[in-house]
């Protein structure tokens, strides 16, 4: 696996990471509230929802712009949230008890250290996430990261173009 450099806990890139701001965010209001309400299907409640839609800040999806045709939003109409709810289940950082999303002990620690948390989502978002699911096209792309890294290295060990990289790809 690829080893990502770890970052102080105020390294001025963290506060640039959608993903990290939302799960942070997450975390907080999980930790004010006890838990977070969830649907017979497993989903946040439409309160966590709306609050999510108005504070994550995540790009091309502001509140504004999620409130203008409909005031009721599903976890799934909001894909951030949807993705970063997935994200803490499959880590074992939260999980499901009684109709209520909660944290495990090992989120709670990392509410202190952002920089640990980010270590813990990104590179799992990254690398291990099929991101096909939510592209336009219905073939997903030949191999995973390893192999489109390993292009990549061969190619740039022989001095490539743009072009012909995209081309390899």
């Amino acid at each position: 696996m690829i080893e990502f450099r770890t970052l102080p806990d105020d390294h001025l890139d963290l506060a640039a990471s959608p993903l990290l701001r939302a799960g942070l965010l997450t975390l907080r209001y999980a930790q004010e509230h006890g838990a977070i309400g969830l649907t017979k299907t497993m989903e946040f409640k439409r309160v966590f929802v709306h609050w999510a839609v108005e504070h994550f800040d995540w790009p091309g999806k502001s509140a504004e712009e999620m409130f203008r045709f409909s005031k009721v939003i599903n976890e799934y109409e909001f894909p951030p949230l949807e993705v970063l709810h997935q994200l803490l289940i499959i880590l074992r950082l939260s999980r499901h008890f009684k109709g209520e999303f909660r944290l495990t002990k090992r989120l709670a620690v990392l509410a202190g250290a952002p920089a640990r948390l980010f270590a813990e989502l990104i590179p799992f978002f990254i690398l291990q996430i099929d991101h096909s699911s939510y592209a336009r096209f219905e073939d997903r792309p030949f191999g995973k990261w390893d192999v489109w890294k390993n292009v990549i290295n061969v190619r740039a060990d022989h001095r490539t173009t743009e072009r012909s990289l995209f081309v390899a790809l």
